[in-house]
């Protein structure tokens, strides 16, 4: 029996695992490509978030750098008010303390000028010079603390703002990138499924191939079995018409030679005239398996002569019926094979 072995090199094999490569290939850039734009996608997402929270971190500053601008440009005034109080405090000081003011004039003529009520009003006009700088000072820091503390309010609010459009945009940017990550991932595992897909139909194809050169190996040897058998058949029956043939050829000799011996015999028995007639006569009934009496004396066609003939005369039907038989089967041979 002949060893059928399978050709892993066979071009049906290299042919499905190349077009299971090419649509691997294909999926796996469909999907790299599809990937790579969906990280693009959501990183543009996560950009535009951080530049709006920091677009709105300017204007929150702008805005608090706008309400502390205008709380000092009131503390200005406020210091510009209580400088102009002090002046205006002294200043009337100044005129009511004159000597030579109106006060000092109205006291003189009065009388009263170097008196103890003289005395007594300039140290109360200072003293009320003294309360008027001392009240426009403590309205002045009370206006400067509150300032102050409107401006520490306005940053803190300011950074309590920040705060919050920077926790904003943190959760934004924490939800775009979990829904990149999540639809990245559905991208993958569709891929990979896509990919398993691949792999299963075309090992099932790899294996049809595989089948296939098993049912031809199979049928190589079916066929080389089937030829052994038959050239097997066609041997023996050559060899069967080879004997039979021989076997024709001692039966053909053995009759004709007791065809001549009977012949002889009949020619030496028979005299004159008659040979011819007694030698056909002889003739026709060794053909017809009889005997044969001339005159007195009968002469007998010896019973072996009888025998051959219908020996061999049997022998050549049974030849010709087997031949006839083997031809018709050989010819029937021949034309399974493709031959005639």
């Amino acid at each position: 029996m002949d060893n059928y072995q399978i050709n892993y090199d066979d071009e049906r094999f290299k042919a499905v695992e190349n077009e299971r490569d090419d649509r691997l290939n294909q999926i796996n850039d469909t999907y790299n490509n599809m990937i790579n734009q969906s990280d693009q996608f959501y990183q543009r997402q996560i950009d535009a978030a951080k530049d709006y929270a920091t677009t709105q971190q300017d204007l929150q500053n702008q805005q608090t750098q706008l309400a502390i601008d205008e709380i000092n440009q009131q503390k200005e005034r406020a210091e510009k008010d209580y400088q102009r109080e002090q002046r205006g405090a002294y200043a009337d000081w100044q005129k009511q303390s004159n000597r030579y003011g109106v006060e000092a004039e109205r006291q003189a003529s009065a009388g009263l000028s170097n008196t103890g009520y003289s005395e007594s009003s300039q140290v109360s006009m200072y003293n009320t010079y003294q309360n008027r700088v001392s009240t426009a000072r403590e309205s002045y820091q009370l206006a400067v603390q509150n300032y102050d503390n409107g401006i520490a309010q306005a940053r803190l609010a300011n950074n309590s703002k920040l705060a919050e459009i920077a926790y904003q945009a943190l959760q934004t940017e924490l939800e775009l990138s979990l829904n990149g990550f999540q639809y990245k991932n559905t991208l993958l595992l569709d891929q990979m499924n896509k990919q398993q897909t691949i792999n299963d139909t075309y090992y099932n194809r790899w294996q049809n191939v595989l089948s296939q050169m098993n049912t031809e190996n199979a049928m190589a040897e079916q066929i080389r079995q089937f030829n052994e058998s038959q050239a097997e058949q066609i041997r023996q029956y050559n060899e069967k018409m080879a004997y039979q043939k021989e076997r024709d050829k001692v039966a053909d000799k053995q009759w004709e030679k007791q065809y001549k011996l009977a012949k002889q015999s009949k020619s030496r028995s028979s005299g004159g005239s008659s040979k011819k007639k007694s030698t056909k006569k002889s003739n026709t009934k060794l053909t017809q398996n009889a005997t044969t009496s001339t005159g007195n004396n009968t002469t007998t066609v010896t019973q072996p002569v009888k025998s051959t003939t219908t020996t061999t005369t049997t022998a050549k039907s049974n030849n010709k019926k087997t031949t006839k038989n083997n031809t018709k089967w050989y010819d029937a041979f021949l034309t399974v094979m493709g031959i005639k």
